[in-house]
């Protein structure tokens, strides 16, 4: 499997906006580079010809989620806060060594995965073919109202 121009400008793009979200000072910045961050995620659903799950990001997460933080972020005036105190001095070691053992499962993971023999048909990700694979009884339907009702009652609480 070769790794493309457009892979590699992909990954470092993700890892810029995602350093970008969390080291800039200003709030408003950051909640900006995480909708750029989304919207290249968009781009490698698209590239792997998924193209529903890529509008349900910029839908959902860029568009949603997204103006849910920054209308909290200019309700409480955290806009101009100060941002970035260490407000404990190991975390970085902590943080650090849960990167580490992160990267030691990813590594496993990745060794040890084998690709399905026959893998279904998803026709690009449209809801028609997603659709009965999300919704049966058997695989993911009780799983999924499981989720849901997780969220509500975080919701509600």
């Amino acid at each position: 499997m070769s790794v493309g121009f457009w892979e590699i400008l992909a990954l470092l793009m993700l890892i810029g906006t995602g350093i970008a979200v969390v080291r800039l000072q200003n709030a408003v910045h950051a909640a900006i580079a995480l909708i750029a961050n989304f919207l290249v995620v968009a781009g490698v659903y698209v590239a792997l010809e998924a193209r529903f799950v890529a509008m349900v990001q910029i839908i959902v997460y860029a568009g949603a989620i997204v103006v849910l933080f920054l209308f909290v972020i200019m309700l409480l005036s955290a806009a101009s806060a100060k941002v970035g105190q260490d407000l404990m001095p190991r975390l970085p070691w902590v943080a650090g060594l849960g990167a580490l053992a992160l990267a030691g499962v990813l590594i496993f993971a990745v060794s040890h995965f084998q690709a399905p023999a026959s893998p279904a048909t998803l026709n690009g990700g449209l809801p028609q073919a997603l659709g009965p694979l999300l919704y049966d009884p058997e695989k993911w339907l009780y799983a999924l109202l499981a989720v849901g009702f997780l969220l509500l009652v975080a919701t509600v609480a």
